[in-house]
């Protein structure tokens, strides 16, 4: 008999890891949690809840399972209220690496001896988190700095845990047909992935660049300096912020600092990021926040960022303003142009169901940031089948979030109030810019182009509709045949008339325009307007051949 094979060290130790989670699974009966859960039933009496005890079995798990609670509970389209509160209460603590660990992945980030670069380094680190931790340093200058160093191994078990994971989602996917509806695997793909780029150094170096130049002339706001040159995968080394922190108000250096002050330069800094940068910490909670001085502003970890779109980041400040307006029309166009729309949306209802959160925020006198609102927007577009993007749940987290904290700074903070000069003038920019008009040419190109590729095959539906005299029910009525013809070439000129004015304005802005590129739309514009107007001249044939048939 042969003897059997040696068992891989990389499929051993996912064997090991499988026992553990295992064994961590089965003594908190997740069977049983995951079957009342599906089926939407409460927990006996004297049982914790689900969302507690849910909560719990992630803590035990280990990093990977808590930092996907973190990460569920900033993503209300999927996770429910209950499930949301409790993942928050996540901690993000760990015990730190042990020395010689964390002197190897210096060694091995640095490519050379910590020595030779730092002058003095604090073996006890000042933090320590599921995925790494900061020490204070002083560099050959001595510039002092904050080192963040990732735990060793951290991010092989994140990978061994996820081959787990793929596993069991697939099981859970056969065994439960309505689980599939979640679609838990495309979601794991997607948290895995935020995981991979927070597990890269780089990518928060590259964003905290990106935040501090955004900045450079704002003096309300400073974002710490990194030093490129010296981090890598594992490694990232920033500059040390000796400033109040906002986690400790009342006692030593925040005692001193202007609330009121920084509650606006945080709202502001805020709406920057979000609405006119594009790009934003995605995690503005007070321990991720200092003050220098008396009211400017730090902001620290940008491990998690978030990046909008120019047309999403507009929609979404439109939808803040239509609502703090009370204008329901508003607010249920910015909704529409939010989602992506699964069937076709019953306009009646869902312009009532906007109705009845705009009132509700007027009644309750609720902040437009307040998760009650937003817990009524993810309602609106599940019930009507609309999916939204998952960054306006980053973007409505990260507002409320600094919204809740500039309460406590100022306890009048009103953040409607605080951004209306700003909402004005990014409006005025998103009508005036220059930029604005490029974007505005190639989305009316875009729409002719989808509308040019349909024509064909609209017309020709509608044309054998006519031939066969299903196209409409007609209803005659004596004696105003003639003023309905009279209305209807009435009604025919003045659309034409329309038409052709917004063609000339249209031509008109174009030559005005200062920027280069939009010149490249010129002749599709103005094919678009020939387009339109042959439209019309097919329409009035049609009429007309129908007439002469009758």
């Amino acid at each position: 008999m042969e003897p059997l094979a040696p068992v891989a060290p990389l499929q051993a130790s996912r064997l090991s890891r499988f026992n553990e989670i295992l064994t961590i699974l089965i003594r908190h009966n997740a069977w049983g949690l995951l079957r009342t859960l599906l089926r939407g039933e409460t927990a006996a009496p004297g049982v914790e809840s689900v969302p507690v005890r849910a909560r719990q079995l992630l803590e035990e798990l280990g990093p990977t399972f808590i930092k996907l609670g973190q990460l569920l509970a900033t993503r209300p389209d999927l996770v429910d209220p209950p499930f949301i509160e409790e993942f928050r209460k996540l901690y993000d603590q760990a015990p730190p690496s042990p020395p010689q660990d964390v002197r190897r992945v210096l060694a091995e980030g640095l490519g050379v001896p910590p020595e030779k670069v730092f002058a003095t380094f604090e073996a006890t680190p000042l933090a320590s988190a599921s995925i790494g931790q900061v020490h204070r340093a002083t560099l050959a200058d001595g510039t002092v700095v904050a080192v963040k160093v990732q735990h060793s191994g951290i991010d092989e078990q994140m990978a061994t845990d996820f081959r787990i994971l793929r596993g069991l989602v697939r099981f859970i996917e056969r065994t439960f047909a309505g689980s599939r509806v979640w679609q838990p695997t495309e979601h794991l793909e997607e948290l895995q992935l935020m995981l991979e780029r927070e597990l890269d150094y780089r990518f928060e170096m590259q964003n905290a660049v990106r935040v501090r130049e955004n900045f450079r002339n704002d003096p309300t706001v400073h974002i710490p300096r990194v030093y490129p040159e010296l981090c890598s995968k594992r490694v990232l080394v920033m500059e040390f912020i000796d400033g109040a922190k906002l986690t400790d108000l009342g006692a030593g250096k925040a005692a001193a600092i202007d609330r009121p002050a920084v509650a606006r330069h945080l709202t502001m800094a805020m709406a920057k990021q979000i609405f006119v940068h594009r790009l934003f910490h995605a995690d503005p909670s007070p321990g991720n926040l200092m003050v220098l001085g008396r009211d400017t502003v730090t902001f620290l970890d940008f491990g998690a960022v978030g990046v909008v779109g120019a047309r999403r980041s507009r929609a979404i400040l439109q939808l803040i303003t239509a609502v703090s307006r009370r204008n329901p029309d508003e607010a249920a166009a910015a909704i529409l142009e939010l989602c992506d729309q699964r069937a076709e949306v019953d306009q009646k209802r869902f312009h009532a169901d906007v109705e009845r959160l705009v009132d509700h925020f007027e009644r309750e006198r609720i902040s437009v940031a307040d998760p009650r609102l937003l817990d009524m927007i993810v309602g609106i577009a599940r019930t009507h089948r609309m999916l939204l993007p998952p960054d306006f749940a980053l973007i409505t987290r990260a507002l409320f979030q600094f919204e809740g904290f500039c309460r406590i700074l100022d306890p009048d903070y009103d953040m409607v109030e605080v951004l209306q000069p700003f909402i004005q003038q990014v409006l005025w920019r998103n009508l005036a810019g220059p930029t604005s008009q490029s974007e505005a040419v190639q989305e009316t190109m875009a729409e002719l182009l989808k509308f040019g590729r349909t024509l064909p095959h609209a017309l020709n539906s509608i044309l054998r509709k006519v031939e066969r005299n299903e196209l409409s029910t007609r209803i005659e009525i004596a004696g105003l045949e003639g003023v309905k013809s009279a209305q209807g070439r009435s009604a025919l000129k003045t659309g034409f008339t329309v038409l052709m004015a917004a063609f000339v304005v249209g031509l008109a802005i174009l030559y005005a325009a200062p920027v280069a590129e939009v010149r490249v739309g010129q002749f599709l514009f103005a094919a678009g307007a020939v387009l339109v107007g042959w439209t019309l001249v097919m329409v009035l044939w049609s009429e007309s051949f129908k007439g002469r048939r009758e």
